[in-house]
């Protein structure tokens, strides 16, 4: 038995006061920063994430407000609206994040040094220009691809091994898909994914780059002819083509139209690189032994970019100009342009990251990937980034009521024009 002097009694009782009397004060150096996000890369990598950011930098706390993606305008505008809420607010690169340049600050010369390690972050910055000022800083790399499934595709009597590359051949695809009572190109068009994921792929066979800047500039009119026919090509799809699930216009992509891709039911996916819709999660579902990815089939074979992946920055990350905590918030958007979530976002979400840094062992094994680093070498501007809110808002609600027979293409190109008109972003 251990015999404690009255001496070393009051020392222990001291240490233990001590002890008591630094718990809170410890407690309160702890800042607590909420996080506005749609969870980009899964739960697992934003879990995985947050651990790692805590463990680097103690004395900030991170809560998540996680908000599903075709949910998110509507939650984030009443904040923006109020000038109150969350610390840290996740955007889409370009116009959409420029639309909404009042809700973020001005990011400083010390974190926007985290940027010199990003292959690009132009998308954070005002007109996609790095002189000017930017607002967030992005983690990764994204745009668009066509998934396809290997089974589907043989037990139509397909070739697996070369799925279509031209419109044409996506007919005739979709004719022997539907005939064994499966959806040829599984899909949703309720939120922003129209503008994202399916106009941009459309509108490469009619644009050039140039004619993408005009866009971003508001100089090139709905009522151009190149912006008709991306129009009445899209159009196409849910109409004479058919290509698309009946239930398209009622639902989103993400979840319903992926959920029919990932459960065997259709042979095409239109969707992203990276993110929770993308080759790693399909692959999970389905095997990734029947999972491809490919280009977006060829309408015009001639036109210059036709065979181009379109690209950009993804989401990107800023701080509220409300905050009381800006600080702690500018730790936390560095840390997501840094070189340990880079490496996080590739082994966990299978992510392609911005950063130069990242460990190239990190990403997985994958026939999908592989094929996706292939396509991703020939990018050109990702033209859907450049459409303001109202542009996108408007090409969504259009698409639904043409693809229902409710509205002509003259008339949606009439909607497109005047939500050009009305968008801040693109005032003259």
């Amino acid at each position: 038995m251990r015999v404690v002097s009255k001496a070393g009694w009051r020392i222990a009782a001291g240490a233990v006061a001590l002890t008591t009397m630094m718990g809170p004060a410890l407690a309160q150096d702890v800042t607590t920063i909420r996080v506005l996000n749609w969870q980009p890369g899964g739960p697992d990598y934003w879990t995985q994430l947050v651990a790692a950011f805590e463990k680097a930098n103690p004395d900030v706390k991170v809560e998540l407000e996680t908000v599903p993606f075709d949910r998110y305008p509507s939650v984030q505008g009443p904040y923006i609206a109020t000038k109150s809420g969350p610390d840290v607010m996740e955007n889409n690169a370009g116009l959409e994040l420029f639309d909404r340049r009042s809700a973020y600050v001005q990011l400083p010369e010390d974190v926007l040094a985290a940027a010199d390690d990003l292959i690009t972050y132009s998308g954070g910055c005002l007109n996609y220009d790095t002189t000017q000022p930017c607002y967030g800083l992005p983690f990764g790399y994204q745009g668009n691809v066509m998934y396809y499934n290997k089974a589907v595709l043989t037990a139509a009597g397909l070739d697996a091994a070369n799925p279509p590359k031209t419109w044409d051949e996506m007919d005739a695809a979709c004719t022997a898909v539907k005939a064994i009572g499966k959806t040829c190109l599984a899909h949703g068009m309720t939120g922003v994914f129209p503008a994202y994921w399916n106009f941009p792929e459309v509108a490469r066979n009619f644009l050039t780059e140039d004619d993408m800047r005009a866009i971003m500039a508001g100089k090139l009119p709905w009522t151009d002819p190149k912006m008709v026919s991306i129009l009445e090509a899209m159009a196409s799809i849910g109409t004479t083509r058919g290509w698309i699930n009946s239930s398209s216009p009622s639902i989103s992509m993400l979840p319903d139209g992926a959920d029919i891709f990932q459960s065997g039911n259709a042979a095409f996916a239109s969707t992203i690189i990276a993110d929770a819709v993308n080759w790693a999660a399909f692959g999970a579902a389905l095997g990734d032994e029947n999972v491809g990815a490919m280009s977006w089939p060829v309408l015009v074979a001639d036109a210059p970019l036709a065979h181009s992946f379109s690209g950009t920055e993804s989401s990107v990350f800023g701080v509220t100009p409300w905050s009381t905590k800006q600080e702690a918030a500018f730790k936390f958007v560095k840390f997501v342009a840094g070189a340990e979530n880079a490496n996080l976002l590739a082994s966990v979400a299978g992510g392609i990251s911005l950063n130069k840094n990242v460990d190239p062992n990190a990403l997985p094994k994958s026939q999908a990937l592989a094929q996706i680093q292939e396509i991703i070498k020939t990018p050109t501007l990702h033209v859907g980034v450049l459409l303001s809110g109202q542009e996108a808002d408007a090409l969504a609600r259009g698409w639904q009521e043409v693809t229902l027979g409710t509205l002509s293409v003259a008339d949606w190109t009439a909607q497109m024009q005047t939500a050009l008109e009305e968008s801040p972003s693109k005032a003259q």
